[in-house]
């Protein structure tokens, strides 16, 4: 089990007048290959739990443990940063090399890998994420918004980590390339990464996630299947997330007539639900 969080609290300027608690007492697992979205309205501490996960933040109290490793232990942060790659949101602002292989070359290199290495897996990640090799050599500051963007997730990729974070990757993208970074996703969640995603977008988590966690307050309010965890559209509005498009077009359906479960959540599956019910009309 890659990922262990035991009854972790994070109190921010703790013995100050500034006291704020954003993690309170929070319990889960994540298992080898999971893909777990992790959502909830901002300031719910959503962020301070994926860096005590890659070790840049330690709990002011209880345990986090990534495979097998605490956080607390001494001199741990850097091998378990070995094993999580985060991606933080808009990381192509981190970009700085002359050439789009030279970038994604930095972290390996900082690990002292042999040049052969370097190269097949700079080689490796720039094809995971879709760059043609005859843009290897070009500057990445020429590169489209959305293209950046898979550079720099090529560049944590080159570390082969078995944990791959990633911090709202499609914001900001136009339609187009919100669905290109969802089926990239895809492919390094193929790959058998274990991916943890945060995300604001109810559409992104319901078509790619095979497990919720809802932060609210510093605290899970909820952690099951997204199916689970839309049935619950009252309190996820009461918490301003909401749900999937196509949830809401279920209820509304419902409203006027239709009879659709409520574990029918993604726009192929009301498609399916609607012909169904006018079969038997």
């Amino acid at each position: 089990m890659p990922v262990v969080v035991k009854n972790l609290t994070h109190v921010y300027a703790l013995g100050t007048p500034f006291e704020k608690k954003a993690l309170d007492n929070i319990s889960f697992t994540i298992e080898d290959g999971e893909f777990v979205g992790l959502i909830g309205h901002t300031g719910s501490g959503k962020s301070t739990l994926i860096q005590h996960i890659n070790a840049l933040m330690l709990p002011t109290d209880g345990k986090v443990i990534v495979n097998g490793i605490d956080t607390m232990e001494p001199k741990s942060g850097l091998e378990i940063r070995k094993s999580v790659g985060l991606v933080f949101q808009y990381p192509e602002y981190q970009l700085f090399e002359e050439t789009i292989k030279k970038d994604v070359a930095y972290g390996p290199r900082n690990l002292g890998l042999k040049e052969d290495e370097i190269e097949r897996r700079v080689a490796h990640a720039l094809k995971t994420v879709g760059i043609d090799e005859d843009l290897f050599d070009h500057s990445p500051f020429d590169l489209s918004g959305g293209q950046k963007r898979r550079v720099a997730i090529a560049g944590v990729l080159a570390m082969q980590p078995k944990i791959l974070i990633l911090d709202e990757p499609s914001a900001g993208l136009d339609p187009q390339g919100r669905a290109d970074m969802r089926k990239l996703i895809q492919n390094i969640k193929n790959e058998g990464a274990t991916v943890i995603m945060v995300s604001h977008s109810m559409d992104d988590v319901s078509k790619m996630c095979d497990r919720i966690i809802v932060m609210n307050q510093g605290k899970i309010a909820l952690d099951a299947a997204p199916a689970e965890v839309f049935k619950h559209s009252e309190f996820l509005d009461s918490i301003h997330l909401g749900v999937p498009a196509a949830a809401k077009l279920r209820e509304r359906l419902n409203k006027n007539g239709f009879q659709i479960s409520d574990n029918v959540y993604t726009l192929d599956d009301i498609k399916a639900a609607i012909i169904e019910n006018l079969k038997r009309r």
